[in-house]
């Protein structure tokens, strides 16, 4: 197989890597944000540095606590520089919608201080960069270093009496419950 062809293949491992771990926080699923990094990876993402299990366990501390009401990544532009057959720099650009409610202290004291002593829901949208380092080790790529690279924050309360979503429609979930995991186990791989 020739070098450019590899490269193809590698880009999209890592791109898929980049999507395990938006839906891994996204669906509260930490085995499959652990996956996304080697057992040594490192995170430096706002108020945490530090190893890829501590850095999960901050991050579900905050995600599974009462009043983080939702949870979206979107993942856009990504690029992915080969140093060499097993070293990648990857930066790519996120979108996060949090909904936090009035308890959501953790959350609301580090993305959104003006609104922390609401007693009304906020919306949160972070814009921002993961900046990677990949390695790909026994043919695996994963993340052995993240700076996640904030680039602006805004929030707005929420008017409790608009913006909802109709109950009849299929709604996201933030477990095991949501439609995604329902579709994987029909298309056989639960």
């Amino acid at each position: 197989m020739s070098a450019a062809m590899q490269h193809l293949i590698d880009k999209d491992l890592i791109r898929d890597v980049m999507l395990r771990y938006a839906r891994g926080v996204d669906r509260r699923d930490w085995a499959l944000v652990r996956a996304a990094f080697f057992e040594d990876g490192h995170d430096d993402h706002a108020d945490f540095k530090g190893t890829r299990d501590d850095f999960i366990a901050w991050v579900r501390q905050r995600h599974d606590a009462p009043g983080l009401l939702k949870s979206t990544h979107f993942l856009g532009n990504c690029l992915v520089e080969f140093a060499s057959d097993n070293i990648a720099a990857v930066e790519t650009y996120f979108f996060a919608r949090l909904e936090l409610a009035p308890q959501a202290s953790e959350h609301r004291a580090m993305l959104d201080a003006k609104h922390a002593g609401s007693t009304h829901n906020s919306r949160v949208e972070v814009f921002g960069r993961y900046v990677d380092r990949f390695e790909k080790r026994d043919s695996e790529w994963r993340i052995a270093r993240r700076r996640t690279v904030f680039d602006a924050i805004q929030s707005q309360l929420v008017d409790p009496a608009g913006n909802t979503l109709d109950p009849a429609w299929t709604l996201g979930r933030r477990d095991q419950d949501d439609p995604v995991f329902a579709a994987r186990a029909e298309a056989g791989l639960g």
